[in-house]
């Protein structure tokens, strides 16, 4: 640049310096020109703003995506901790059932011998624990004889327990038991249909019973079929 020109420059310095109409007008026109230049405008920004603040964006970028990928390892762990209980608690009411239906059958035995006046009474089938003696000397004789079909001797293998009740003298009774904590509708039906079917494979008289803590109520008591109230003993 020529000692004129830089003259000349700071004569229009001087001038601008001087009068703030031409200050507002060197100010748009240089915001303008920074606005229209992008190599301009990131040069300026170096300048003015310190590394830290330059890096501000990407940092919280970063933050985010860091922030975002512990959020979903914090869902997947919430859903696992939550699948975990659900099958510890089917788990553990499983085997609280089962327990429940073992203790129940024994003491349907001695209950329903008692409600019979009974000597003696034998748990001959119970649902968790089938007895091949059962089947070959009840259910087959009464399948081929064509006293009850197949499908009526499943659903005396599903019932939960069938005791026989016999006195010194031969009389035989057989009992069949439904076995709940709160015995339904659906429990009383099954046990006086199961109760039918092994009436009809053995020709004796077979009797129906409910085994429950409470029974829930019914519009229609089913005559037939006894419940037994069962609270099993909490041991210390």
């Amino acid at each position: 640049m020529t000692q004129q020109n830089v003259e000349t420059l700071r004569t229009m310095l001087d001038a601008i310096n001087q009068d703030p109409a031409l200050q507002s007008e060197m100010r748009q026109w240089m915001l303008q020109f920074i606005r229209k230049d992008d190599d301009l405008r990131q040069e300026l920004r170096k300048e003015i703003l310190t590394e830290e603040l330059l890096q501000l964006p990407i940092r919280l970028t970063q933050f985010q995506q860091a922030v975002g990928e512990r959020l979903d390892k914090l869902d997947n762990d919430v859903t696992e901790i939550k699948d975990g209980q659900a099958r510890i608690s089917g788990q553990t009411s499983h085997l609280m059932g089962n327990a429940y239906e073992t203790s129940a059958i024994e003491q349907s035995r001695r209950r329903i011998r008692r409600l019979l006046g009974m000597e003696k009474a034998t748990v001959v089938h119970a649902s968790r624990r089938p007895s091949d003696d059962f089947e070959n000397e009840v259910l087959l004789p009464a399948i081929r004889q064509g006293r009850i079909s197949r499908q009526q001797a499943d659903q005396l293998e599903d019932a939960d327990v069938i005791i026989r009740c016999e006195d010194p003298d031969g009389s035989l009774v057989y009992a069949v038991a439904e076995i709940s904590m709160t015995v339904q509708n659906h429990d009383r039906a099954r046990a006086s249909e199961r109760a039918h079917i092994l009436n009809l494979a053995t020709g004796l008289r077979t009797l129906a019973y409910t085994v429950g803590q409470q029974e829930a109520p019914s519009s229609k008591q089913d005559r037939d079929v006894t419940f037994v109230p069962y609270t099993p003993v909490q041991r210390i």
